[in-house]
C-alpha cells in the first residue's frame, strides 16, 4: 500500500478516504502543457493549464471511484483512493476473498473494467453537456467548452490506455484473469509474458516518436514484469 505523506491533499470522496500525492500535480501539468502546445496569450494559456489539470484530476478521480464502488458493493470491502504520479489506485483496506471459477473471473474482470467504464460514462456526460449548451461567443464560453471537451477526451484516452493488457494496468489484470481461467497453473506467467512483450514494443515505438515520458512508463512496466517473472511472486 502507498503510504500517505504530510504533503498529500486529503479529503473524503463519496465516503472513500482519498489522498492526492504531490507528484500527481506535476504529471497532470506535464500532460496538459504537452497538449496545449505553444504559448500564445500567456493569461489564457495559464487558465487553460489550470482547467486542464482540473480535468485530469476529475477524470482519474472518477476512474478510481469506479474501482472503489466495485470494491464496496461487489466485494463488500472498504477501500481508499490514492492519486499518484502514474495515475491512481483504489486500495482495499482489508483482505478480501478472491473468487475463482467462471463467476469469480467475471467479478474480478469487472473490478478492473469498472475504472475505465466510469471514465467512459464521465466522457459521455461531458459530450452531452457540450451538445446541450448553446455555443456562445466570449472567452468564458470558450474556456468552459475547452474544459468539457478536454475532460471528455482525457477520460476516453485514460480508459483505453488502461485497458492495454499490460500489468499492472487494468487491462493487465483482466488479461491475467482470462489466462488464469483457461490455464490455472501457468496463466499468470503467460499474462506476464504478454505484458512484458507489449510493454517493450510500445516503449520502443514511443521512443521513435520522441514520446519520452511514455517510453519511460512502458519501460518501467516491462521492468516490473521482468522482476515479477524472475522472483516468481505470481505463482500460487
Amino acid at each position: 500500500m502507498m503510504q500517505p505523506t504530510s504533503n498529500d491533499v486529503s479529503f473524503n470522496f463519496f465516503g472513500f478516504r482519498t489522498a492526492i500525492q504531490p507528484f500527481f500535480w506535476l504529471i497532470a501539468a506535464i500532460i496538459t502543457a504537452s497538449s496545449l502546445g505553444n504559448i500564445g496569450d500567456m493569461q489564457i494559456w495559464i487558465v487553460q493549464m489550470l482547467l486542464g489539470i482540473a480535468g485530469v484530476l476529475i477524470s482519474i478521480l472518477v476512474h478510481e471511484l469506479g474501482h472503489a464502488l466495485t470494491f464496496r458493493y461487489v466485494f463488500r470491502t472498504p477501500c481508499a483512493i490514492v492519486l499518484h504520479g502514474f495515475g491512481g489506485m483504489a486500495i482495499p483496506l482489508q483482505h478480501y476473498s478472491r473468487s475463482y471459477g467462471f463467476t469469480g473471473a467475471i467479478a474480478n474482470c469487472f473490478l478492473s473494467f469498472s475504472g475505465p467504464l466510469a471514465g467512459f460514462v464521465l466522457a459521455f456526460v461531458m459530450f452531452v453537456f457540450l451538445q446541450m449548451i448553446p455555443a456562445q461567443e466570449g472567452l468564458a464560453s470558450m474556456l468552459f467548452m475547452f474544459f468539457l471537451r478536454w475532460t471528455a477526451w482525457i477520460s476516453i484516452f485514460w480508459g483505453i490506455f488502461n485497458l492495454l493488457p499490460i500489468y499492472p494496468m487494468d487491462g493487465g489484470h483482466i488479461s491475467r484473469e482470462i489466462f488464469l481461467f483457461f490455464f490455472p497453473r501457468r496463466g499468470a506467467e503467460f499474462s506476464l509474458l504478454l505484458s512484458m512483450f507489449l510493454a517493450v514494443l510500445l516503449a520502443v515505438a514511443a521512443l521513435q516518436y520522441g514520446m519520452f515520458f511514455i517510453t519511460f512508463l512502458f519501460a518501467y512496466f516491462a521492468y516490473q514484469n521482468y522482476q515479477e517473472m524472475t522472483l516468481g511472486s505470481f505463482r500460487r
